[in-house]
């Protein structure tokens, strides 16, 4: 396994190792009758899925030995001591008769008898080392993601199921090339999916887009929601569908321009909410008092929930600078947040976002009035302190992410839902979920659960580290100062599981109790995470740090992202 070179002499040294395993292949084969199976994997070239493990800052070259009894077994062959052909030699004969019955070095050339092999093997403390010094991006904020998108399908489970049931229009519009025309160049919002009966994807987009319509057409009279089935009418989508993900996209247009679209899914009520969002955008006058005293109860025309997060703004003059910029960074969030503003003379300027169902109700903007400032503090302060997995999550949330996830199973005992709260406060870089335990949830949850406490139902704070997965008796952990010092108490132990970039993350089988849960119940294959964090690299409309060289710890997704903006340029 080696790097890609970055030095002309790691690029000679790679050349004359693969020529030696060439070569001491073929002779073991012809003397002993020994067959050497050997994989040569350059991590300079895409979608090497080895690599993902491994940092690709330096050069490296490794011998990884796939022992049956241990598992992989790595050793590092290094460029400066092993300068010539027959060393090399000598190293690798060294190494490949500690697993096999025969002495193998005394099989080698007549120059390699002469010379004495560098190899040695990497500790376990070492390969972490290698594992962490990748670049990666400064997390300032974790989770970009707003309140209504915290637990979204991931379609690539989606796409998986079949979809057999007949499909009902409902309230939906049905369009043909007038009906188009007519529609999108109105003065008004005007809500289209273009679908096709052949992507998956689109068609259980179309089931959830009919039912939310029969909603939606009772509060929304005069706004026309519709779809057109790209099936029928190929040549009318051309203009509208660039990649396979725009036929789960619902647009919004208003007089032939793009108002605004979204691309997620979840359920009938996303799409209601989202609606909402952009017909108020981008942000809702309230007029008095009074309806200031509901938004701080959480409580939002035309939204039946209580919402956790709701951004205020008090301007005294709708024409100041202050009340602009607000607007302007609302307009840039619209679909994704909620916004009020309340006009009142002779009253400060202030900004704050209202969380109802936070033990801290108000979080107080005081920085620059500058819409980057404000667009950071609205995602911020609109996120939850502990986050609610029970019925899904999306995936760019939790199982991408570098930083510590804990997950604390909620049994209903509130004083340890307060602690792990008040813990999870006092430590914004540390993503805290909880899970509510009900016995009328999915079997395949239940199974999850069990499974990551090792049937011992007090251990009920499971703390994933990257591939590492640990669980803690809640007893005592609660009382730790602060997570940090809960999460070093955690690796003491051995892990319950280290998982493998082959293996389906235990987490996504909530995610597909939540798909079955709206679509209803079907068996299918999760895929493998280095498959989902695969698609999420090389869909280009991925929105990631712009100044960082890696994402979610895999460095190879880091070149193919590379390679893709270079196209883009």
């Amino acid at each position: 396994m080696e790097s890609d070179p970055c030095l002309e002499s790691d690029e000679f040294f790679s050349n004359d190792m693969l020529i030696v395993l060439d070569e001491i292949t073929r002779r073991l084969k012809q003397e002993v009758r020994v067959n050497l199976i050997i994989e040569k994997i350059n991590c300079g070239e895409d979608e090497q899925l080895k690599c993902l493990q491994y940092s690709l800052q330096e050069s490296f070259h490794w011998l990884i030995i796939n022992d049956p009894k241990n598992g992989d077994i790595i050793y590092e062959i290094a460029a400066r001591l092993n300068h010539n052909k027959a060393i090399i030699e000598a190293s690798l004969l060294n190494v490949f008769s500690q697993y096999s019955t025969h002495d193998l070095t005394v099989y080698c050339s007549k120059e390699a008898d002469k010379e004495v092999g560098f190899i040695r093997r990497l500790s376990d403390e070492e390969l972490v080392e290698k594992q962490h010094k990748s670049k990666v991006t400064k997390f300032k904020n974790p989770i970009l993601r707003s309140p209504l998108e915290l637990n979204l399908i991931e379609p690539l489970i989606l796409e998986r199921r079949s979809f057999d049931e007949q499909l009902n229009w409902h309230q939906l519009k049905r369009l043909n090339e007038n009906a188009l025309d007519d529609a999108i160049s109105k003065d008004r919002l005007t809500f289209i999916l273009f679908w096709n009966i052949e992507n998956i994807i689109s068609k259980h987009t179309f089931y959830l887009w009919a039912e939310a319509s029969k909603t939606l057409i009772l509060r929304h009279s005069t706004v026309i929601f519709a779809a057109l089935a790209c099936h029928e009418f190929s040549e009318l989508c051309d203009d509208y569908i660039i990649k396979p993900s725009d036929y789960h996209t619902i647009f919004a247009f208003k007089q032939n321009n793009i108002f605004g679209k979204t691309k997620e899914l979840r359920d009938a009520n996303y799409y209601i909410d989202w609606v909402q969002l952009l017909i108020l955008s981008p942000a809702q006058e309230i007029h008095s008092n009074d309806e200031l005293k509901q938004i701080k109860a959480g409580k939002l025309e035309l939204f039946d929930e209580i919402k956790p997060a709701i951004t205020v703004g008090i301007f005294d003059d709708r024409n100041g600078n202050e009340a602009k910029i607000f607007m302007q960074m609302a307009e840039n969030l619209k679909g994704r947040y909620h916004f009020v503003y309340l006009i009142k003379k002779s009253h400060s300027n202030a900004i704050y976002t209202i969380r109802a169902l936070e033990k801290r109700k108000r979080i107080d903007f005081t920085g620059i009035y500058e819409i980057q400032e404000l667009t950071n503090f609205v995602v911020q302060s609109s996120l939850p302190t502990v986050i609610d997995i029970s019925n899904g999550f999306t995936s760019d949330i939790l199982t991408h992410q570098m930083q510590p996830l804990i997950l604390f199973i909620d049994n209903g005992n509130q004083v340890e839902k307060f602690k792990f709260t008040k813990l999870c406060s006092k430590s914004p870089y540390i993503i805290c979920t909880t899970i509510i335990l009900n016995s009328s949830k999915s079997k395949i949850v239940n199974e999850m659960i069990n499974s990551l406490q090792s049937n011992d139902h007090s251990k009920r704070l499971i703390i994933f580290l990257r591939e590492k997965i640990y669980a803690l008796d809640i007893k005592n952990s609660l009382e730790s100062g602060d997570l940090l010092q809960l999460i070093a108490l955690a690796t003491i132990n051995k892990p319950i599981r280290i998982l493998d970039i082959g293996d389906v993350h235990p987490l996504r089988y909530i995610q597909l109790a939540q798909i079955n849960e709206i679509f209803g119940e079907q068996i299918i294959e999760i895929p493998f995470e280095v498959q989902i964090i695969q698609r999420s690299y090389l869909d280009k409309n991925d929105k990631m740090d712009e100044n960082s060289a890696n994402y979610g710890g895999c460095p190879v997704m880091a070149k193919v992202r590379q390679a893709a903006m270079k196209d883009e340029l």
